[in-house]
């Protein structure tokens, strides 16, 4: 991905100034958009949504300090615990469905939660455990000026309630302010956190619409450096032999002919390696371009490519191992409950053998179905000649394995 710096820099010829001043109107105008937007409470992921859901089921883990006080006053009615443990299992059924809804119809969750943490208070401190909680979904999906009125507003009820209802039980209040605010702050810190990839995200793509760009007007003025002198001389030399038969001078007709033959064959040749050039994927640069993708995406990616593998392969079989890598990507991106991706291209005398770990757990191969990608990914092996074998169990592995007498081969025929 080339950087808005280097097309800048680049020759004016490539990139018209005007795609250039339109992209970074482009990654200009969606920089401001979230500037903007972290006051204006822009749409937000869901907290349960891609990676966020992950941490966000795994934090109930700490909503069990509900059952502290309960333990630490033992002996208690049975009938405490029974209410308690039901009030507690209400409290999860509203924070997993709060935190799968959109912004809209947050604040009923979050009203229930609110009442719920205020019944369960009557007989256990712990209620001051869903406070927190709270706390966090709001510090993250609203600007910081809307989530300090509601918190503030929330503190002004506890104040009160504890005032006039649960007779200056200082623990439960201090507990419930200072659980309020600390989470509070990290459902803050984790908003910006995501403005900043989203803003990221954006910048991002901008760029790659610029190196697009860059690309299309890099592919048209090859083409006119090509053909552009080749057809001049053809229709000087078309125009002269038309004037030469006229005249009757045949034999100098006849050789201007031959001239012109030469000079379509030499433009036909030209054209075809241009093509050929612009048809052939660097392995390196797909390997590169999609890691960067991949960790964009929050997976971490290692690669373990030995020296040299690029040069043991074909135009053809570097081409084609490259779209077999970007389709990988594909799936994983589309696909994948893991964070870590491994690459590997090991090449020894007889064999060059990439291998593609992705290592998100498979629960089901029997409803895994091969589709038009892992089919593809077929294809495209079997047109270089090679092996390859995919397999699910306990992570998805593809392997593509060409020997080196197929290399040779491969190379010869080219």
């Amino acid at each position: 991905m080339l950087s808005e710096k280097s097309i800048r820099n680049s020759n004016s010829s490539a990139v018209p100034t005007a795609h250039i001043v339109k992209g970074s109107d482009q990654i200009d105008k969606h920089t401001s958009t979230y500037t903007e937007n972290e006051s204006a409470a822009p749409d937000m992921p869901l907290l349960a949504s891609g990676r966020k859901k992950r941490w966000s089921h795994g934090s109930l883990f700490f909503s069990l300090f509900f059952f502290v006080p309960l333990i630490i006053s033992r002996p208690l009615p049975i009938e405490t615990w029974v209410l308690q443990t039901l009030g507690y299992l209400s409290f999860v059924i509203l924070y997993i469905k709060a935190i799968n809804q959109p912004v809209k119809t947050l604040p009923t969750y979050l009203l229930l939660m609110f009442l719920l943490s205020v019944a369960c208070s009557f007989q256990n401190p712990g209620g001051a455990t869903i406070i927190g909680f709270i706390a966090f979904i709001v510090g993250y999906y609203n600007s910081l000026k809307t989530g300090i009125m509601s918190i503030g507003v929330m503190m002004l009820v506890l104040v009160s309630l504890h005032i006039t209802v649960f007779n200056n039980a200082h623990f439960l209040l201090s507990a419930s302010l200072l659980n309020s605010l600390v989470l509070f702050g990290f459902g803050v810190m984790e908003r910006k956190e995501t403005l900043h990839s989203l803003k990221e995200s954006q910048q991002a793509e901008a760029l790659r619409i610029l190196s697009a760009i860059a690309e299309r007007e890099r592919i048209g003025r090859d083409l006119h450096d090509v053909a552009g002198h080749a057809l001049s001389s053809i229709s000087l030399k078309a125009q002269l032999a038309d004037k030469l038969i006229s005249k009757d001078k045949i034999e100098d007709a006849h050789r201007e002919v031959k001239a012109l033959a030469q000079l379509s064959q030499a433009l036909l040749s030209d054209i075809r390696q241009a093509v050929s050039d612009i048809k052939q994927l660097s392995l390196s640069d797909e390997i590169a371009k999609d890691k960067s993708l991949l960790e964009e995406n929050g997976f971490n990616v290692t690669t373990d490519i030995e020296g040299g593998a690029e040069a043991r392969l074909s135009a053809k079989q570097e081409s084609q191992l490259a779209l077999i890598i970007k389709e990988l990507t594909t799936n994983t991106l589309r696909y994948s409950n893991g964070n870590a991706v491994s690459l590997g291209l090991e090449v020894n005398e007889q064999t060059v053998k990439m291998t593609y770990k992705d290592h998100g757990v498979v629960e089901n191969t029997a409803s895994i179905k091969e589709g038009n990608g892992l089919m593809g990914i077929r294809e495209r092996a079997a047109s270089i000649h090679a092996d390859v074998d995919i397999s699910f169990l306990p992570h998805p592995i593809v392997r593509v394995q060409l020997t080196a007498e197929q290399a040779l081969s491969h190379k010869a025929s080219l």
